[in-house]
Parts: C-alpha cells; sequence; structure tokens
C-alpha cells in the first residue's frame, strides 16, 4: 500500500509542482566564507586584531590633543594661582586627574562604534554561529557567545543579555564566565601599560590580553560544567540575517 502510494504521489507531482533554481545572493555567497569551517574562526580572528590595531591607531592622536590641553590647562592653573596648595590641588590634582580619565575617552568610544558597527551589518550573528562548535566543547551553546562578546563593551549589560539563554545552567555558566571578558573600563589600563612598555606593539599586546581573557573564560566554562552545573548544553538555533546592503 505504501509502494502504491508514492507511485501515484510521483506521477501526479510533476504536474502540480515546478523545480526552481535560484541564484544564490549576495549575502549567501559571503557567508560561504564568513561561516566556513575552516576560515570562519580565523577571520573572526583577524577581525577581532585588526579592530584592536584600529582602536589604538586612530586614538593615538586625539589622545596625544586630549593630553596637551589639560597639561596646558594645569599650568596654567598653577601660573595664575598664588596659593601653591591651592594651585597644586586643581593642577595636580583635579585637572590631571580628570585628564588622565577623560584621556582613553577615544579608545572606549572607537571601541563601542567598531563593535556597533559589526552588529549592525549582521556579522556577530555569523560569529555566533561559527563559534557553536567551540562553545558547545566547553558546556555552552552558540548563543551564549553574544553576551560574552558583549562582556568587551560592559559587563553589567552582558550579564544582563544572558536571560535570553532559554536553559538556566547555560544561564548560570554564562554570567560567572562574562566577568573574563575585558571590558571598555579596562581598556585604559590596558593602553597606559601596553603604550609605557611596548610602544610600536600596543596593539598587540592589548589584543594578547583579550585573548588570554577568552581562554580563561573557556577553561573556567567547562569547570564549571564538568563539577557544579553537570549536563549538556541545549541546542543551538538561530535566523542569520542578511548582510547589510546585500540580497
Amino acid at each position: 500500500m505504501a509502494d502504491k502510494r508514492y507511485e501515484f504521489i510521483s506521477r501526479i507531482l510533476p504536474q502540480i509542482s515546478e523545480a526552481r533554481v535560484e541564484r544564490m545572493s549576495s549575502s549567501d555567497m559571503i557567508d560561504k566564507v564568513l561561516t566556513s569551517r575552516y576560515l570562519g574562526i580565523p577571520i573572526f580572528l583577524a577581525l577581532m586584531w585588526g579592530m584592536f590595531e584600529l582602536i589604538f591607531t586612530f586614538a593615538t592622536p586625539f589622545m596625544e590633543l586630549i593630553d596637551m590641553f589639560f597639561s596646558l590647562l594645569a599650568e596654567t592653573v598653577n601660573a595664575n594661582i598664588g596659593s601653591p596648595w591651592l594651585s597644586s590641588l586643581l593642577g595636580n590634582g583635579i585637572i590631571a586627574g580628570v585628564g588622565s580619565v577623560v584621556l582613553f575617552v577615544p579608545n572606549i568610544f572607537i571601541l563601542f562604534f567598531l563593535l556597533a558597527l559589526l552588529e549592525d551589518s549582521g556579522y556577530l550573528a555569523r560569529a555566533a554561529f561559527i563559534m557553536d562548535r567551540l562553545m558547545y566543547s566547553m558546556g555552552l551553546q552558540g548563543k551564549s557567545f553574544i553576551p560574552m562578546l558583549m562582556g568587551f563593551g560592559c559587563s553589567v549589560p552582558a550579564i544582563m543579555a544572558t536571560r535570553t539563554l532559554e536553559d538556566e545552567k547555560d544561564r548560570l555558566i554564562t554570567m560567572l564566565i562574562t566577568p573574563f571578558m575585558s571590558c571598555g573600563a579596562r581598556m585604559p589600563v590596558y593602553v597606559l601599560l601596553a603604550g609605557t612598555f611596548f610602544g610600536k606593539q600596543a596593539g598587540s599586546v592589548i589584543f594578547g590580553l583579550y585573548v588570554l581573557g577568552i581562554i580563561v573564560a573557556i577553561v573556567s566554562a567547562k569547570l564549571f560544567r564538568s563539577m557544579i552545573f553537570k549536563g549538556k548544553p541545549s541546542s543551538f538555533i538561530m535566523e542569520l540575517p542578511p548582510i547589510t546592503g546585500l540580497r
């Protein structure tokens, strides 16, 4: 009876259906490369390295201008205030302190801008897709990668973003390892130390620090999954949006 049914279907189907072959869109062709098993992770690492190199390269002139402005302001205050303790408080204390904080605003601004650019272009969803295999090996699912990536900007909204994870164990592990991602508040310290001790290699050193944080997060997640939150991670399903501007 089953064979007769399929014979009838095979006779009827050509009369009521038409085969169509659709050409791959530009977004699909790019996805073949970005989500490749062999090229996906190297491309992701290259983009991250390039992002930190751009941050340090483009932010340096602005940092020099800000430093020059606050140094000149402090010198002016010290020269025009007669009281030594008051001039020291204002020039060497308040103005110098505010200047040391404002000095790293260009780095943080460029970091947030580049992360927003990657998110709006649709690449972050593809990054989560290519990282799913690695995330599964460490006891998480690919969707956990998005809060971890947000942790590069700020750990607070990144931890809040873990509420999108359906599985409670995945959510708790992601919350515990997200602080290992180097947030924007750590960038001033990284830039100061790397620029002081490593000079032209500062961008690569900062990239290495970020990679070190990722490695520590991976090891921690593996330990949490094997020792505390035992079990398998939930399945990962995500619809990839088209690359911005491409169809």
